[in-house]
C-alpha cells in the first residue's frame, strides 16, 4: 500500500509554506538554481545557506526508505525535525531499477525523487545516463576510493551481509548454511526478498549462494542453478520475504541483508516471535548501497542537505542503529564518533570477517548472466 510520511514542524519558515504552496508554478527560485548548480556546500555559498534554501523549498521526495529499513524510520525523523523539512517518502517499492524508473519518468515533475538509494550497480548506470547531480558531502574525504564515484554522482553509505535468518518456532532445525536449505524438512519454507534482475538484495542473495556452491564473484551461475534446484524441491516460495510474511508463517525462513534480519527480529519480538540469525558458513557476500542525488531534483537544495545530513557522524550513526555497516565506519571508529552500543549490536560474524564485494566489472557481467537466466530457471 502507498504509504507517505507526511512530517511538517513548527520549524518551517512563512516562507517554507510561501514555496511549498508556489510548487508546480513551473519556475525555480534563484536560491534553488544555484544550488542545483552547487558541487559542494562552499560552492553554494556555506552550510547557513543551504539550510536557509532548503527551508525554503520545504520537501524531500524520497521512494523505497522503509522505516524499519536500516532504521530510515529514525533518519527521516531526526532529518524533519532538525530542519523543519517535510518528507513525501512513497513506499509503495523499493526496487532500485523502479527508483530509477521513477526519475525517468517524472522528469520536470515536483512528484520526482530527490534523493535515490539504490544497488551501486544502478547507480553506476543511472550516473552514465547523466541522471545524478554532482556534489561531493563535506565528509566525502572519510570514504575509501572504492565506496565513492570518481566523479561525485554517488557515495556509498550503508552496508552488510547476506545471512540467513529463521523463525525458530516454525522449524525444527534452524539453517545454517546454504547447504542446508536444500533438506527437505524447509519445503515450503524459504525465501528471498525480491527479483534478483531488479533489486539488490536478490542478487546477492544469488551471488552470495555461488560462493557456496563453487562459483565466484565472476560466475553466478551455480547461484543460480542452486536456486532453481530449491524451486525445484518445492522448498523455495515465490512470496517475497518481509517481516509480515515470517510473523504469518509464510516464509520461516529468509536469506536477505543481515541489518534487515536483525530489525525485523526486533520488530516481530513482542509478538512472541524468536528469531535465529547467522552468516552462512559455506560463503556470503557483502555489499554497500549508494546514495545520490536526482540531477532534476525538484528540491535541490533539500537534495543536498539530505546528503550532507546522511553522511554526517549524525546520520551514520542513526543508520548504524540500524544494523547497518555505515560507510564512514572505519574513519568514526578510528575519531572515537561511532555509538558503542550500536556497534556492539552488530552480527560479530558481519564486523570481524570482511565478506568478498563483487567490483562494477563483476556485477555487470553477472547481471547479464542472471537477466538472461532467471526467469526460466526458477520460474
Amino acid at each position: 500500500m502507498l504509504k507517505h510520511i507526511r512530517l511538517l514542524t513548527a520549524a518551517v519558515s512563512l516562507g517554507a509554506l510561501t514555496a511549498l504552496s508556489a510548487c508546480g508554478s513551473g519556475g525555480e527560485s534563484e536560491e534553488s538554481a544555484t544550488w542545483r548548480a552547487a558541487t559542494s556546500v562552499e560552492d553554494g555559498g556555506g552550510m547557513d545557506a543551504l539550510i536557509e534554501a532548503a527551508q525554503a523549498e520545504g520537501t524531500l521526495n524520497t521512494m523505497g526508505l522503509f522505516e524499519d529499513w536500516a532504521n530510515y524510520g529514525g533518519l527521516l525523523d531526526a532529518f524533519s525535525e532538525k530542519y523543519g523539512i517535510e518528507i513525501e517518502n512513497d513506499t509503495s517499492t523499493g526496487a532500485s531499477q523502479d527508483l530509477i524508473n521513477a526519475v525517468k519518468n517524472r522528469q520536470g515533475q515536483d512528484t520526482s525523487l530527490d534523493y535515490l538509494d539504490t544497488g551501486e550497480s544502478f547507480a553506476v548506470d543511472a550516473a552514465a545516463e547523466g541522471l545524478l547531480a554532482e556534489y561531493h558531502p563535506q565528509t566525502a574525504d572519510d570514504l575509501p576510493d572504492n565506496m565513492k564515484s570518481p566523479d561525485g554522482t554517488w557515495y556509498n553509505h550503508l552496508g552488510g551481509t547476506m545471512a540467513i535468518g529463521c523463525d525458530t518456532d516454525a522449524v525444527e532445525t534452524c539453517p545454517t548454511s546454504f547447504e542446508d536449505l536444500l533438506d527437505p524438512q524447509y519445503q515450503g519454507k524459504i525465501a528471498i526478498r525480491g527479483n534478483p534482475t531488479t533489486g539488490e538484495a536478490g542478487f546477492m542473495a544469488v551471488a552470495a549462494a555461488s560462493l557456496a556452491n563453487g562459483g565466484s564473484l565472476d560466475d553466478i551461475q551455480p547461484g543460480i542453478d542452486f536456486f532453481a534446484e530449491l524451486s525445484d524441491s518445492g522448498n523455495l516460495v515465490p512470496t517475497e520475504a518481509e517481516a509480515g510474511t515470517i510473523e504469518t508463517g509464510e516464509t520461516p525462513v529468509v536469506v536477505n541483508w543481515d541489518y534487515l534480519l536483525l530489525q525485523w527480529a526486533d520488530d516481530l519480538s513482542g509478538g512472541g516471535t524468536d528469531m535465529e540469525i547467522v552468516i552462512p558458513s559455506d560463503g556470503t557476500v557483502a555489499s554497500y548501497y549508494a546514495a545520490s542525488i536526482n540531477d532534476d531534483a525538484p528540491h535541490p537544495a533539500v537534495a543536498r542537505l539530505w546528503q550532507e545530513f546522511v553522511f554526517s557522524d549524525e546520520g551514520q550513526n542513526l543508520l548504524l542503529k540500524g544494523y547497518v555497516l555505515p560507510g564512514r565506519m572505519d574513519a568514526m571508529v578510528e575519531a572515537g564518533t561511532a555509538d558503542e552500543d550500536a556497534l556492539a549490536a552488530l552480527l560479530p560474524e558481519a564486523v570481524e570477517q570482511t565478506a568478498p564485494q563483487p567490483t562494477q566489472e563483476q556485477r555487470e557481467s553477472q547481471q547479464a548472466v542472471l537477466a538472461e537466466n532467471w526467469a526460466k530457471a526458477v520460474g
